[in-house]
């Protein structure tokens, strides 16, 4: 993995950071609902897991992809690869479920974070941009 591409890294922090911290507001609102126990903790961590472990997949598959140049076989591999994903993903919330007994809801519901950190990037991006041009050529002169 030493040849990871930055922007692969970069984006699955990016997801990291939003799926642990929406894991946190649901771990929160089973609480507050009184359903907390020890399957939804399981099923939300292995769930994040698997979040998280699939946008990485995809992330690095599309980069590879794209690396090759030739485009007509860089959908395909995307598009192989997304396949076997879902696949790979219903397998382990199914085994996650079924033999370890987490929390259906737990363990599904973090496959929608990553989503969710997609849909706010445009967002965070446009207040980044206009923060760093507010202070564009504000030095001071001597």
């Amino acid at each position: 993995m030493a040849n990871l591409d930055p922007a692969v890294r970069k984006e699955t922090g990016y997801i990291a950071c939003w799926t642990g911290a929406l894991s946190l507001v649901m771990e929160a609102v089973f609480l507050i609902l009184g359903k907390w126990d020890l399957s939804v903790l399981l099923g939300n961590l292995s769930g994040a897991a698997v979040a998280v472990g699939n946008f990485f997949l995809m992330a690095r598959t599309v980069s590879l992809a794209v690396e090759g140049g030739k485009p007509d076989e860089a959908a395909r591999r995307v598009k192989a690869s997304a396949s076997i994903r879902l696949l790979a993903v219903g397998a382990l919330c199914a085994l996650l479920v079924g033999v370890l007994k987490t929390n259906v809801y737990a363990t599904l519901i973090p496959l929608l974070f990553p989503r969710i950190g997609i849909l706010f990037r445009p967002a965070i991006d446009r207040k980044r941009d206009a923060e760093s041009s507010e202070t564009e050529g504000s030095d001071l002169i001597d």
